[in-house]
């Protein structure tokens, strides 16, 4: 977890080239471990957008299984191109506005900066971009994610990001033998702890 954090502060670094945003806007809660550095290094406010997918019965079903199976499997599955047209026809997502954004509005942003792990299918990116343009619609909005697919750019184009077309297992997947250790950071922060 600790060179994702070394990293995402490098990769800050790049953005910070050419554009330095006054808010970092995460989507919950994966985006955290990449935003928090990245804020850290703008010296500029975090806030969190909670952004689900409903569950599907067969993901249900397989959750199971899943824990047994060897990452390396995992991960060849999830590089296959049926995945995102499969996980594309699912655009409906469970939205949850949290208090911390709710307070960012009565601030003036110029430069936001919309911070995820991924972007495979874009709709989740997408989804969040409109509500901060909504938000605030005299600011300029960027969108960096740690991870994108170019099957995403049908919906939506990553200003940002440190892997294209690839799969990388961080310490925010469920898989991970750091996923605890990043869920506590996230509960400080959450309880304003950190």
């Amino acid at each position: 977890m600790e060179s994702i954090i070394n990293e995402s502060g490098e990769w800050a670094r790049e953005i910070g080239k050419v554009y330095q945003p006054d808010l970092v806007v995460f989507i919950a809660k994966s985006g955290f471990l990449f935003a928090k550095p990245i804020a850290q290094y703008f010296n500029c406010t975090m806030a969190d957008i909670m952004v689900s997918r409903p569950a599907s019965r067969t993901k249900d079903k397989l959750k199971r299984i899943i824990e047994f199976v060897p990452n390396c499997l995992i991960l060849f599955i999830l590089k296959m191109p049926f995945m995102y047209r499969f996980n594309d026809k699912k655009k409906e997502r469970k939205i949850e506005i949290t208090e911390r954004y709710k307070k960012e509005k009565k601030n003036l942003h110029e430069k936001i900066l919309i911070v995820d792990d991924s972007v495979d299918t874009g709709w989740t990116m997408q989804c969040v971009y409109q509500i901060v343009k909504e938000t605030f619609p005299e600011a300029m909005i960027k969108t960096a994610a740690y991870t994108v697919i170019d099957y995403s750019t049908q919906r939506i184009s990553v200003d940002y990001f440190k892997y294209r077309n690839t799969i990388v297992l961080t310490a925010t997947s469920r898989k991970s033998n750091q996923y605890e250790m990043f869920l506590k950071q996230y509960e400080a922060w959450m309880a304003g702890k950190q």
